[in-house]
């Protein structure tokens, strides 16, 4: 064999050619399969999805259809309307023109008339109804209820004993003819001239009154005649006659401005309130709004009221001013003010407008009504001084803060007018209030100190810090300040005070010499407190846990004795100790509302003013009742004392005539003195006149030695009342 086939490659044998050939061959037909079957998916794909386009088609046809059938019903509706609006404007012209013809030769409209064409045009004018309003009437308050709990009943100047530490009235059934009389006899007001009024209203409002156009006037006045010669008000003598024109004078206004696109017309609105309920009841005859989205019309959104009399009634008739008083009360009751506007149209068609501050109450003719008769410059001026109104922003009728929208919901300490802040570092630090209500506070009176007080949250500047907090708004005489006496119990380490984290002052504005009362107004912004101590003792009796609240008064009294004690002659009262100023946090007893509270040395006389009482009615002492000139720490002792007394008869006794005098709302401050001198009588009395139940409560137990305590057997209560200084000692 030759030599160099030793180096020749091994050649393939026959039978693995035929292995390779096999297998290229299986994998070809394998990929032929695979290719089958992807195309077999994707011809299965495309089919189902021809099917689903199928299926929408045939559902947008259908929706199609249903759509051009909602349309055409539509149609056929506005149709109708259309002939019904068309049947009513031609029978509400056959009237007219047939009264017109009486009136030429009898020269009045009987009222039976009047009635009938208001309630025609009341159907065919749509700016009489609002688009929307709560009806809702509110809840029966619970008999037990905090006196600073929020309040479903809106506060009168007749207030509620047990939330009003300042004065009580004896009073009449709410919104009845002897309530408007008394509110209105019991608030004076001062007549100015119109410039005097729009001055006290702040910059801006006499210039923009002053640069309203008699074309504009003319133009509106016109319009208003027009409408009363068309449908025949010749005298609006009666106050639906009235109602009606002011209606068509408020919508002619806001169709000009609409017409000159301004851009304040999108901010004001009128409603007519006459038959439509606000949310707690009341009806005013109208009300100019701001509107905020997303809310219903409510009294925190009105910034002028109106009602309106007839002939028979004058701008003198009390319960005119009552209904405008009371206005002021439902505006102010959750929203804080600097000052508020109402409009009254009386006697024969004269305009007054009413300006309330926390300084007194003002008063000016700003013209007269337009009827059917020829345009005058009386009727220019009322419809300059409503112009002026649109003009201008809800931010200018007294808010606080100044809110575009007029309800306080979220604002920044920067955004509080003429506030001077503590810390000028905190003026970016936001507050939002819970709810947009008060849960307390002094708002019952138009004139004099008041106060509200919010749940709120702080939000720091940079975002960082939060917390929650009490916040609290509160008007009162330039010679006192809770600002400063909170922080002196603060000084003095009195315990269970919350801290104050945040103070400021305001000035109320311009008072001019037309406003006696000299006010000014403070910010105060606290730690939480937690629970009412009426909703901590409801629950820890309920719970079997009634010793918790025996250390929770024991710290209040902790508290009333470390102020109370004489420290270098200088000690504090606190003078409004109430079952709506007394909390509890984190099961620790928490003192707040040091509004009342004095700074004094030895014996503290009776706090100068026109107030004839310091404190809420029901818990003040037996001697401040009796108009004792003098306070100290046993009145506020005996305050304490009174709101464990209407705790436990609020759980433990019956609720009767006695109960109904002590802690009723309509109390007399004269009965409530009787009535609590018979209570406190004897013992025996004490204890019978509740009513209590015969079972072992280590609350009754409590009560029982305070009462021993505070009325020894030796002094009799005649004796407390009577002598000139505290025989207790």
């Amino acid at each position: 064999m030759p030599k160099n086939d030793e180096n020749k490659p091994p050649q393939p044998s026959g039978s693995s050619k035929t292995d390779i050939a096999a297998l290229l061959h299986m994998l070809i037909e394998s990929q032929k399969d695979r290719d089958k079957r992807q195309e077999e998916r994707d011809k299965e794909r495309d089919k189902r999805q021809e099917d689903r386009d199928k299926r929408q088609e045939e559902r947008d046809k259908r929706q199609e259809e249903r759509d051009k059938e909602r349309d055409k019903r539509q149609e056929d509706r506005d149709k109708r309307q259309e002939e019904r609006d068309e049947a009513l404007n031609t029978k509400l012209s056959a009237l007219a023109d047939s009264m017109k013809s009486v009136t030429d030769s009898m020269k009045g409209v009987t009222d039976s008339v009047d009635n009938l064409r208001v309630n025609m045009l009341r159907a065919s004018q749509p700016h009489m109804t609002p688009a929307s309003f709560s009806a809702s009437m509110p809840n029966e308050e619970s008999p037990f209820a905090s006196p600073t709990a929020e309040r479903t009943q809106h506060a009168s100047y007749l207030e509620d004993p047990l939330s009003t530490p300042i004065r009580v009235h004896k009073v009449a059934a709410k919104y009845t003819t002897a309530h408007y009389y008394g509110l209105g006899r019991k608030n004076e007001t001062q007549g100015v001239r119109t410039a005097e009024l729009l001055e006290h209203l702040g910059e801006g409002w006499l210039d923009a009154y002053n640069a309203v156009s008699d074309e504009d006037c003319i133009t509106v006045a016109k319009s208003t005649r027009d409408f009363c010669w068309r449908h025949n008000y010749a005298t609006l003598a009666s106050e639906d006659c009235r109602q009606v024109v002011v209606n068509e004078l408020f919508g002619a206004v806001e169709a000009l401005l609409k017409s000159q696109r301004t851009s304040d017309t999108t901010m004001l609105c009128w409603e007519d309130r006459h038959e439509c309920p606000m949310s707690n009841g009341r009806k005013p005859d109208g009300i100019l709004i701001a509107k905020v989205y997303g809310l219903d019309t409510d009294w925190q959104s009105v910034v002028v009221s109106v009602e309106l009399k007839s002939l028979d009634h004058g701008h003198s008739d009390n319960h005119l001013r009552g209904q405008i008083f009371q206005n002021f009360l439902d505006m102010s009751e959750n929203q804080p003010r600097r000052y508020m506007l109402g409009l009254a149209v009386a006697g024969k068609c004269q305009v007054r407008a009413y300006l309330c501050t926390p300084s007194g109450i003002v008063s000016s003719n700003i013209g007269y009504l337009q009827s059917a008769d020829k345009v005058t410059e009386d009727h220019k001026l009322f419809i300059r001084f409503i112009m002026v109104l649109y003009k201008m922003l809800p931010r200018d009728y007294g808010f606080l803060p100044l809110k575009e929208c007029g309800v306080l919901d979220r604002f920044m300490f920067k955004d509080i007018p003429n506030c001077k802040l503590s810390d000028t570092g905190i003026s970016n630090t936001t507050v939002t209030v819970s709810g947009r209500k008060t849960f307390g506070g002094r708002h019952a009176m138009l004139i004099g100190p008041q106060s509200w007080i919010y749940r709120a949250h702080i939000r720091g500047a940079d975002g960082s810090t939060t917390s929650d907090a009490i916040f609290k708004f509160i008007w009162h005489p330039k010679d006192g300040s809770e600002v400063a006496v909170h922080k002196k119990v603060q000084e003095m380490g009195i315990p269970y005070i919350p801290r104050l984290l945040y103070s400021a002052t305001i000035e109320v504005g311009n008072q001019g010499q037309n406003f006696k009362k000299k006010l000014q107004g403070e910010i105060l912004v606290i730690e939480d407190a937690g629970l009412s101590v009426y909703e901590f003792a409801l629950g820890v009796i309920r719970g079997g846990r009634s010793n918790r609240l025996i250390d929770i008064f024991a710290g209040y009294m902790h508290t009333l004795l470390a102020a109370g004690s004489v420290d270098e002659d200088i000690y504090v009262l606190h003078r409004d100790v109430s079952i709506g100023n007394l909390f509890v946090c984190k099961n620790q007893p928490v003192i707040i509302d040091w509004g009342c509270g004095m700074i004094a040395q030895r014996i503290v006389p009776r706090i100068p003013s026109e107030i004839e009482f310091v404190g809420t009615a029901p818990f003040m002492g037996i001697r401040v009742l009796q108009k004792s000139l003098t306070r100290t720490i046993i009145d506020d002792l005996e305050s304490l004392f009174l709101v464990l007394a209407h705790i436990v008869w609020n759980v433990y006794g019956t609720k009767d005539s006695n109960y109904q005098v002590l802690w009723g709302k309509t109390s007399d401050i004269q009965d409530v003195a009787d009535s609590r001198t018979r209570w406190l009588d004897s013992e025996t009395h004490f204890i019978n006149r509740m009513g209590l139940k015969q079972e072992e409560s280590v609350l009754i137990d409590l009560v029982k030695r305070l009462y021993k305590l505070l009325f020894p057997a030796d002094i009799r209560i005649s004796e407390i009342c009577e002598s000139a200084s505290d025989p207790r000692k």
